[in-house]
């Protein structure tokens, strides 16, 4: 018994264009413009419509899919092409890294532009053929939509290493009322409602009792609204942003305003150390605290550097200095390569290494090869090398920085993976992240790469202080608000170091929330489904 016969509603969906009559490569252009509309839903612009058109767009897509006598390999390609032309248009700029070392690496920008979200499609492919075993032709297939598609990206955030970036939650401005829900669900959970309630104005293209698309649309709007109500009363109690309210320590956090090309000539070398020592005499820097400065600041190891340490200690005074820096250490005769966050004092008139954190999670290709002999065998090497590869650090854990309380480090990416650090919960006070986004180019990944820092201090309640040189350098407070930003050029942004009021519900129970929400719009969507 076919659905219709069933009596359920029937879907009016653009399947005389592309249905089954129609080429292939007709459903997978649409697919990937489609994708490519809904990346104006993240940063910069988070112009959430664009990506409520794009994901009706594709359900649409997948009940087309469903008439095809292969559906399944009609779902996945057209999920796939979806996917493509998302990660295509939301992350191309990741071919600027080709180019600071044209020479060496541009041959290979326009694979690693292509590769990346070829790969990243297969998720959405692998989801949108999950979605067809129990794909129907009313409200319950969003459902479906949703509990595939939520647990894709999941799956993509930590499968081979995961790469969590733009995920749907991310639509939303961090900062703003909506976004504190994270804090409650997470990010994936957050995904999954923002992909069901985005999805439920397809309803309305259905046939038959009217009052079914209505209830679902009335179930969309208050889950939307109790969102708002929820955020807004969180910010409320917040107060105003004051960069100076508190008794924590004052920061100043910025960079030298060096394109990573620059950085990598040799001839920049003595004007980039001048102007960093520059930057400690400035008067945001001389009434801090702390001063902290992005990942890779120099290029050259600093502690195989007396003469910048030594320029170092005679302007740092009483002040605390958290830099990136590669470290290079020796273990069984051979040189070890770490990339380190190094935090510096002045102690008995002598420049102190108080504490070093070495980052954990490396960037495949940018820090290591993965299948390292394959790729050295066709001449290729990671964008970050010296005489080796990098080494990962440790398990992350707290750092310690004098006169401040325990920080959760990250360096770069690290600060995109939600849940990264459960060693710091409930200890750390404050997430301190430097990082290199010169590597994106004046683009779209250093908005990006922000704005997902800034979810990390919604989920967990800590205030972020951020690094970033070619980025976004600032201090956010435990909502995602910023509190203090410093965008381009040499400069810092600077505040007292915001409040905690201690960890989440999110950061102390995880996934709990989003397995829940797996696990009963999936019984859902399977019991709607059966009933048709």
């Amino acid at each position: 018994m076919t659905p219709s016969q069933a009596g359920a509603p029937e879907i009016r969906h653009p399947t005389a264009i592309l249905g089954p009559n129609k080429p292939a490569w007709l459903s997978g252009l649409g697919a990937m413009l489609l994708g490519a509309l809904a990346v104006l839903g993240h940063a910069p612009f988070h112009f959430w419509p664009a990506f409520a058109v794009s994901i009706c767009g594709l359900i649409l897509l997948l009940d087309g899919a469903s008439q095809n006598k292969k559906r399944l390999r009609s779902a996945f390609w057209r999920g796939w092409a979806w996917g493509f032309g998302y990660f295509l248009a939301g992350m191309f700029w990741v071919g600027n890294a080709f180019l600071v070392d044209a020479e060496k690496f541009a041959i290979l920008m326009p694979f690693a532009v292509t590769a990346l979200p070829a790969a990243m499609g297969v998720y959405w492919g692998l989801a949108s053929v999950a979605a067809m075993f129990v794909w129907g032709t009313g409200a319950a297939r969003l459902m479906t939509f949703s509990v595939c598609f939520g647990a894709s990206e999941f799956v993509r955030s930590h499968l081979f290493t995961g790469l969590p970036w733009n995920l749907p939650a991310y639509i939303w401005k961090p900062g703003e009322a909506i976004s504190q829900v994270a804090g409650l669900i997470g990010p994936y959970g957050f995904s999954l409602l923002t992909l069901w309630a985005l999805a439920t104005p397809v309803v309305l293209l259905a046939k038959g009792d009217p009052r079914k698309p209505h209830l679902t649309l009335i179930a969309a709007g208050v889950l939307a609204l109790s969102s708002l109500a929820f955020g807004f009363f969180q910010l409320r109690a917040a107060g105003p942003i004051s960069p100076m309210a508190g008794t924590g320590p004052i920061i100043a956090t910025g960079q030298a305003g060096f394109s990573q090309k620059e950085v990598w000539d040799p001839a920049n070398g003595l004007r980039i150390v001048e102007t960093y020592l520059g930057l400690l005499d400035t008067p945001d820097a001389q009434k801090a605290d702390i001063v902290v400065w992005p990942e890779g600041a120099f290029p050259f190891l600093l502690l195989e550097e007396p003469f910048v340490l030594n320029e170092i200690q005679a302007r740092l005074g009483s002040r605390t200095l958290a830099v990136g820096s590669i470290r290079r250490d020796l273990l069984a005769g051979q040189a070890v390569y770490t990339n380190g966050l190094l935090v510096f004092d002045v102690e008995q008139g002598g420049l102190t290494t108080r504490s070093v954190y070495d980052k954990h999670h490396l960037v495949p290709f940018g820090e290591y090869l993965p299948l390292r002999p394959i790729f050295k065998a066709l001449g290729i090497a990671s964008l970050v090398s010296y005489d080796g590869e990098m080494s990962p650090g440790p398990q992350p854990t707290t750092l310690s920085l004098p006169g401040a309380p325990l920080a959760d480090p990250r360096i770069c990416y690290e600060i995109v993976f939600p849940s990264f650090n459960k060693q710091a919960t409930g200890k750390a006070a404050w997430i301190l992240n430097v990082s290199i986004d010169a590597w994106y180019g004046d683009l779209l990944g250093p908005d990006q790469h922000y704005a997902q820092a800034r979810y990390r201090a919604i989920e967990t309640g800590l205030p972020l202080v951020r690094s970033a040189s070619g980025g976004w350098s600032a201090i956010v407070d435990r909502f995602g608000r910023p509190v203090a930003e410093h965008r381009s050029g040499a400069g810092y942004a600077t505040a007292r170091l915001p409040a905690t009021t201690g960890p989440t519900f999110y950061a102390r129970y995880g996934e709990l929330t989003f397995g829940l929400l797996l696990l009963s719009f999936g019984l859902m969507a399977v019991w709607r489904h059966k009933r048709h």
